[in-house]
Formats: structure tokens, C-alpha cells, sequence
């Protein structure tokens, strides 16, 4: 067994433009060092966003604390918190924000998807 720290002591602060008041500890290396899969945990502070861009690949935003603002292609802000989770498709606009503070794990693979319970 291989014990990963993930926690706000060894998050950074990536130099990403689309990143405002975020850092982010990763779990994996990224899928352009060839993994097929990539997921880190994202520390967005009071007042902090990710900024509106595409999606590279299918990725999951699942908030485990905080609250915070989601939207998706159409732009419309959908509120989100501890327990849930934004799916988005690749190619799909889609931008996070937060007023107090949100920390989430963000999955990102080709063949990703959300389960659904039937």
C-alpha cells in the first residue's frame, strides 16, 4: 500500500490563468504524461474560480466540503455543496466558483462517466 498526501500542505498553486485563488494537490500524474486517467483536489478560497473553458475530456467535480457556483454550457449557475457533483462532457464549457470556500476532487478520462442509479 502507497499512502498519497493530498493535503493543503503540499497543494500549489499551478501557473494556470484559468485558476483564481485555487491551488490543487494532485493524486495522479496528469493524462499528458500518458495516464489514461488524472484527479487532484481543488482548493478554491473565499472568492475563488475556475474560470470558463472546455473541457478537455469528461471530467467530475466532486465537492467534499464548502459550497460553491457551477454552470455548464448553457452558462445558468447551478448551486452546489458537500455530497454532490457537476459532470461535464468534453468540449463543454463549464466555469466553478465559490463565496466561502470549496474543496473538491476533480476526475478527468476520456472514457468517463456519472453513475446514475435506476
Amino acid at each position: 500500500m502507497l499512502l498519497v498526501d493530498f493535503g493543503p500542505g503540499v497543494a500549489r498553486v499551478p501557473p494556470n490563468d484559468l485558476l483564481e485563488n485555487v491551488t490543487l494537490a494532485p493524486l495522479t500524474p496528469p493524462i499528458a504524461s500518458g495516464m489514461s486517467v488524472q484527479a487532484a483536489c481543488f482548493r478554491l478560497t473565499p472568492g475563488g474560480r475556475i474560470v470558463r473553458h472546455p473541457a478537455t475530456v469528461p471530467q467530475i467535480l466532486a465537492v467534499v466540503a464548502g459550497s460553491g457556483w457551477v454552470s455548464g454550457a448553457d452558462g445558468r449557475e447551478e448551486r452546489i455543496e458537500a455530497g454532490r457533483a457537476a459532470f461535464w462532457e468534453a468540449g463543454e464549457g463549464h466555469e466553478t466558483r465559490t463565496d466561502d470556500g470549496l474543496e473538491a476532487i476533480v476526475i478527468e478520462a476520456e472514457d468517463l462517466r456519472p453513475f446514475t442509479a435506476r
